[in-house]
């Protein structure tokens, strides 16, 4: 099916085999940006509900997931989204092995991956947010909620996820003219970049080192276990340029990150929030580093 269309080499070879369990999140994202210089939305959305319907066969996707992938690609924060490079879909670099293994030999980790601060997420929430400011959140990704930040505060412990940016009103209308509460016509600004390692192979404490690394070239806020495999760090890149936002994302991907981390509007875990796993059980979102120093809200109270 690749074929069809003038896709890049890059989209063609992931058309060419359909994503596994844990990977159809970003093989989504990556397909959509591929193809959003020759299909419209709606066809990008149709085409990709399609490949899903007929080939990914480990679990059922939503319609949700798959407009979050749209949104991703086509959203309308295109200078933010695409810095200078127009409309044409940045093609994030490739993991760079030597590179790794550089920092993992020389670099040494500001926070050791295991421990967490004991912060809960009222100690970190009015920090990251000015007062007033609205944050979308949610119990599960199908529901998004956007309030201000004082009234997160009592049940973030119990949610799963939060869109790291301020938001503007409680809907947006997104891509499709639909009114939607997490879009990115719905942010207000780009605050944070999150980085995630997502390699299985890479130990906490190994990613701690590649966080650090990445600390040489833009602010670390925090860092959070996922409550799975990965480490979810966060910067503070509201003073530099698109440009250099993109240069820093750039070298956050050679060092393996995941490319589609750079969604403007996208879920991430909630810090001290709560994960719930497939036998029932959940598992703490720990909050395993937090620098209030480079923030411009209030400080954490002793």
């Amino acid at each position: 099916m690749a074929n069809l269309y003038p896709f890049s080499q890059r989209t063609a070879e992931r058309l060419a085999g359909m994503p596994g369990a844990g990977g159809t999140h970003r093989w989504l994202a990556q397909v959509a940006s591929g193809v959003s210089q020759v299909l419209t939305a709606d066809k990008c959305f149709a085409f990709l509900r399609r490949c899903c319907d007929v080939h990914v066969v480990h679990r059922r996707i939503p319609d949700r997931e798959i407009e979050g992938a749209v949104e991703f690609a086509y959203g309308s924060h295109a200078a933010d989204a695409t810095v200078n490079f127009g409309r044409r879909a940045i093609e994030w670099p490739a993991a760079n092995a030597g590179t790794i293994g550089k920092v993992l030999e020389t670099v040494e980790a500001c926070f050791d991956g295991l421990t967490s601060t004991g912060l809960r997420p009222r100690d970190v929430l009015p920090c990251l947010f000015r007062p007033g400011e609205l944050v979308c959140v949610g119990a599960d990704s199908e529901r998004a909620a956007v309030r201000p930040v004082e009234e997160v505060l009592e049940e973030a412990e119990g949610l799963q996820f939060i869109c790291v940016n301020p938001m503007r009103g409680s809907l947006a209308v997104n891509h499709s003219g639909r009114p939607s509460a997490r879009c990115q016509n719905n942010v207000m600004a780009r605050r944070y970049l999150v980085v995630e390692f997502d390699d299985a192979s890479l130990a906490k404490r190994q990613q701690a080192q590649l966080v650090t690394a990445l600390a040489d070239f833009s602010p670390l806020v925090m860092a959070v276990d996922s409550g799975g495999k990965s480490v979810h760090a966060w910067y503070h890149v509201e003073p530099m340029t698109r440009q250099d936002r993109a240069r820093f994302f750039a070298l956050a991907c050679l060092l393996g990150a995941d490319p589609t981390r750079w969604d403007i509007c996208g879920w991430l875990r909630m810090p001290g929030g709560l994960r719930p796993k497939a036998d029932g059980s959940r598992v703490r979102q720990r909050i395993l580093f937090f620098n209030s120093e480079v923030l411009c809200g209030q400080a954490v109270a002793p």
